[in-house]
């Protein structure tokens, strides 16, 4: 409710809208200068309908103070929302993108003064790869998102912002049936890291993402069903690791395991006995399927960068672990596996995610099956 205190001929009408981020009450104030021939009456009469009308405009466009800088809408989401609702990693991610590429940018900027066309203007004045300028949209629009969502601005400026498209990308090369076959003879016959190799060739034979690999513990070994269970992701932020959920709800899965699949884990299982007690109480985890060698667990990029030093001077060096994710999808689709058993297989939230991704591939599946039909025919 508005009030209005009279100060001589005029009334000076003040409106509270709640409190802002730091607890500051947020006032609004106008004066309202009557009709100079109104009665007292009148001009209290005219006063009263003027404050209800001012406060219906502030509640409908000032809810809270659109006058903020983003900065400070920034260090709202990530004090307050990004703890709590973002996975460490996730909010980690963010919080370096936004030091990095938006503060500097729209931190000083009021929230009121970002709109479409600026920020369009923005996304295509960075001079970076387009993926990357879509992941720092991601971190302004969830800012914006959550903004809204608590009252601290009325509208989100994320709305049709045009991003830069990368039309001159080139897909990188998957290997088919005769290069796995080639690769998988590299892994036997090229001297390396044993327990390395072996990280490859689970990473391959099941298309597990690599964090996902990296955390799987011998209780999801099931070789009595043949079966591994993926329920965990090994994080790493800023050097530490740690085990979280995977990517999605339906990350959470279990696939099949073959028979040369179990030999390679039996391979490893005996390699980390033989570690742990060689180290005894110093080794870490013995409970991981892939450790490194004081039973730390493994850092992906330390993994990384000994696979390309793997493949420094094959025909394979195009090869990056997420590309071995992608191999084992293209085999199973080229071998005509169902769509949804493979989505399924990859821990992708939906089906069209699958289809998506593998677009390609099944649209030469689709040509293979009416070329098939076209020689039955004949």
């Amino acid at each position: 409710m508005a009030t209005i205190t009279k100060r001589g001929n005029n009334f000076r009408i003040k409106v509270s809208l709640g409190y802002d981020m730091n607890g500051k009450q947020i006032i609004k104030s106008t004066t309202y200068t009557p009709p100079h021939d109104a009665t007292p009456k009148k001009a209290e009469k005219l006063a009263q309908q003027y404050a209800f009308e001012f406060e219906q405009h502030c509640k409908g466009y000032v809810q809270l103070n659109e006058c903020m800088r983003f900065s400070e809408l920034a260090d709202w989401y990530f004090e307050n929302y990004a703890p709590v609702e973002l996975k460490e990693s996730t909010a980690y991610t963010y919080k370096g993108q936004y030091d990095k590429h938006i503060a500097p940018i729209l931190g000083n900027v009021k929230v009121k003064d970002i709109t479409t066309p600026k920020l369009t203007q923005i996304m295509l004045s960075y001079d970076l790869n387009p993926a990357t300028v879509r992941k720092i949209y991601i971190v302004i629009q969830s800012i914006f998102h959550r903004g809204v969502e608590q009252g601290f601005i009325r509208d989100t400026p994320c709305k049709n912002v045009i991003l830069p498209k990368n039309r001159n990308k080139k897909k990188r090369p998957v290997l088919d049936e005769q290069q796995t076959a080639e690769f998988l003879a590299l892994l036997e016959e090229k001297s390396w890291d044993e327990d390395i190799k072996r990280i490859i060739k689970v990473l391959l034979y099941t298309g597990m993402r690599c964090g996902e690999c990296l955390a799987l513990s011998w209780e999801d070994i099931d070789f009595e069903n043949m079966t591994i269970s993926i329920n965990h992701n090994l994080a790493d932020v800023a050097g530490k690791h740690y085990l979280t959920t995977p990517k999605t709800e339906s990350s959470i899965r279990t696939i099949g395991m073959s028979d040369k699949l179990a030999e390679i884990l039996m391979e490893q299982k005996q390699y980390i006995e033989e570690l742990s007690a060689a180290l005894g109480d110093s080794f870490a985890h013995p409970e991981m399927v892939f450790s490194s060698a004081r039973g730390n667990y493994r850092d992906r990029s330390a993994l990384n960068t000994s696979f390309k030093r793997f493949l420094k001077g094959t025909g394979f060096e195009f090869l990056t672990l997420h590309q071995l994710r992608h191999c084992n999808a293209t085999l199973l689709l080229n071998s005509g596996v169902d769509l949804k058993i493979v989505s399924e297989h990859l821990g992708h939230c939906d089906i069209g995610v699958t289809a998506n991704v593998y677009a390609d591939v099944l649209k030469s599946s689709k040509l293979k099956v009416a070329e098939l039909i076209s020689l039955k025919l004949s």
